[in-house]
């Protein structure tokens, strides 16, 4: 027997032993004097983060101020994309320009809903997006066209004057399903675009929609109002009551700039 190689093969053993003994009496110490150490420090309630009850921001120069109730879905203020990381570090507050900014209410008393009721099949309410818009009255005009662009041209030339709505209306081709219909409206006055709409017809008749566009007066301000099918024939209603909200939304300091 190689007693030599057996001795220094066992001096070895327990030579690696002790090492792995003492780094681990190492850690134990070091975790005892942490604990020590953040013990001894006199206990801090933790802040709490107060929520600003409003959100505000800038929009085509005038300054919006809407109670958080209302928003349902996060403000988005101009600088990095919500798809991009780090837009939460993007500007925010009164002297923050706004992208987008999307709100819900019931109707017709204009009161501010949950997320779950504003985005359930059976809301009854409205639900109302602003965003800047600098391409005017012709930009309006080529949403709609965009709107169209599915449907034959010879068929938006028979578009007929809707006498209960208002509106010239057009049967036409669903924009994503060429083998369904989809109902179109606009308004012109004066020769320019005001208003134009679009309907989506659900499974339930009563859960089909409508989303309304036009420019806010007196502001480079793009609104969408989305409401039931049903109230198309108020649609004059609804603008100027979402009309009046946005109205009394405008911070009142603004008005002295």
């Amino acid at each position: 027997m190689d007693y030599e190689k057996v001795g220094s093969i066992f001096f070895n053993v327990i030579w690696g032993a002790l090492r792995i003994c003492s780094a681990l009496i190492v850690v134990v110490l070091g975790f005892c004097w942490a604990v020590v150490v953040v013990m001894s420090k006199p206990w801090e309630p933790v802040e709490k983060v107060m929520v600003n009850p409003l959100v505000c921001g800038r929009m085509s120069g005038i300054v919006y101020e809407v109670p958080r109730r209302y928003v349902i879905y996060w403000p988005e203020y101009e600088g990095k994309s919500s798809w991009e990381v780090g837009f939460t570090k993007n500007a925010k507050g009164c002297d923050a320009n706004f992208v987008s900014l999307f709100l819900a209410m019931s109707w017709p008393e204009l009161t501010p809903v949950s997320f779950s009721d504003a985005t359930s099949f059976n809301f009854s309410g409205v639900t109302v997006g602003v965003e800047p818009w600098g391409a005017g009255e012709s930009g309006l005009r080529a949403v709609l066209r965009s709107y169209l662009r599915a449907t034959p041209e010879s068929i938006v030339a028979q578009a007929v004057y809707d006498n209960e709505i208002g509106m010239s209306y057009v049967e036409g081709v669903h924009r994503a399903f060429s083998d369904r219909k989809q109902d179109f409206f606009w308004l012109e006055e004066g020769g320019g675009m005001k208003y134009i709409v679009y309907c989506v017809s659900a499974y339930h008749a009563d859960q089909s929609y409508c989303d309304l566009r036009y420019l806010l007066p007196g502001a480079d301000v793009l609104v969408s109002i989305q409401f039931l099918r049903g109230r198309l024939s108020e649609w004059r209603n609804v603008v100027s009551k979402v009309d009046g909200f946005l109205s009394s939304s405008v911070k009142k300091d603004n008005l002295n700039d």
